[in-house]
């Protein structure tokens, strides 16, 4: 029986110097990494909150921290790179390229993929494992906001501030299709974990389903003013969303019916996460904290 709603009990709280942007669960869901304008990514134990270390190298915000499926971290800062980590902390590479501010990144679910995009109007792909430099995908008329690696990492897709997104083909580098339809800039992308859909999220609050032929599946009002982030749940049944005023939705990916509704923040939410097993979510933001909150399906 599908759920009619769920409830976020909070469990903790982690804090940052500064504004957080990104929180990220490891892959065996032991352990979250989280990016902050303090300029430094943390890893804490999501058992008991234990902060377990800090990765210190970047020159300014950061704003993306993904795990690579062999436990390796990558995160992404303002000040234009991208840097890869061993499991336990210790910088492994640099990637640069982007000739203004980097605001996003995403790696792949398996494999050495990881993709930024910038305000300079550019996505960059790379290889983690090489630091190598797989292309540069042009094509936007404004800055990159938001990116997002394909489940089996064939395609890329961007939403940028031309009120656009696109659907880019990793191994050609060709923009196999421009999705329009927000009227306001595109904040937030995210690919379900089946590779059948793509949710996005525009700074008027609405959110707009897509299939991968370019197609658009569905529209609804979030009944947010702006949203920032998203996240498909694991199995991709429900979509999770923050918003400017710092409020987490989710809602049923089937028939768009709001699921949950919480004030999580003073203020922004920045970035929301699914644990891989769904019984943990975090949510991030511009409050200086990271909240772990227990699931429980009604």
């Amino acid at each position: 029986m599908p759920a009619t709603k769920i409830t976020l009990d909070l469990q903790r709280a982690l804090t940052h110097n500064n504004a957080v942007y990104w929180a990220a669960f490891s892959h065996d869901g032991a352990q979250i990494a989280t990016a902050s304008l303090d300029n430094s990514v943390k890893l804490w134990k999501v058992a008991n909150g234990e902060h377990t270390g800090t990765l210190k190298g970047h020159g300014d915000g950061v704003a993306f921290v993904g795990y690579l499926a062999d436990g390796r971290i990558v995160s992404a800062s303002l000040d234009r790179s991208l840097k890869v980590w061993s499991a336990d902390g210790v910088l492994k590479a640099t990637l640069a390229g982007h000739q203004d501010y980097l605001t996003c990144a995403a790696v792949a679910r398996a494999g050495t993929l990881a993709a930024s995009g910038g305000f300079d109007k550019a996505v960059r792909l790379w290889d983690a494992e090489s630091g190598g430099n797989r292309g540069v995908l042009t094509g936007h008329e404004g800055g990159v906001l938001s990116v997002a690696v394909s489940p089996d990492s064939s395609l890329v897709a961007s939403g940028a501030n031309d009120r656009t997104i696109r659907l880019w083909d990793v191994e050609t580098k060709a923009s196999r299709h421009v999705l329009t339809g927000h009227n306001a800039h595109v904040e937030t992308v995210v690919f379900a974990p089946r590779g059948d859909l793509l949710a996005s999220g525009d700074m008027e609050g609405r959110i707009r389903l897509w299939k991968l032929d370019g197609t658009a599946a569905d529209s609804f009002e979030s009944g947010a003013s702006r949203i920032r982030c998203l996240a498909f749940s694991p199995g991709g049944e429900w979509l999770a969303g923050g918003d400017a005023d710092g409020v987490v939705r989710i809602w049923n990916v089937a028939d768009r019916t709001e699921l949950a509704r919480t004030a999580a923040h003073k203020n922004t939410v920045y970035g929301v996460a699914f644990s891989p097993d769904g019984k943990l979510f975090a949510s991030a933001g511009f409050d200086r904290t990271i909240r772990l909150w227990s699931l429980t399906v009604v």
